[in-house]
């Protein structure tokens, strides 16, 4: 017998997913804009879940240069979210 999802946890995945599916949009546009250099960054940090070290090895750069391209990278992204963080949970 399979155990029941707990209630509470359904919900919040459930309002994940929205949120998710709210930001796709404007999220692929906002990535869509960066210059290839900064998402290349961006991308490696978010989803490769890399270190700024490891992104700079790999792209063969010094540390700064990625922790700038990072910094315009997420910049230009939270400007087209509308300066929010869409995982974040709104204060009720």
């Amino acid at each position: 017998m399979g155990v029941l999802p707990d209630a509470d946890d359904a919900a919040e995945q459930a309002l994940e997913r929205a949120s998710a599916h709210a930001v796709r949009r404007p999220l692929a546009q906002a990535l869509a804009s960066l210059k290839s250099r900064d998402r290349d960054v961006l991308l490696l940090v978010a989803w490769a879940d890399l270190t700024y070290e490891e992104v700079a090895n790999a792209l063969s750069i010094p540390i700064g240069t990625v922790r700038s391209r990072l910094n315009r990278a997420r910049a230009i992204v939270r400007n087209a979210l509308g300066s929010t963080d869409p995982t974040m949970e709104q204060a009720s």
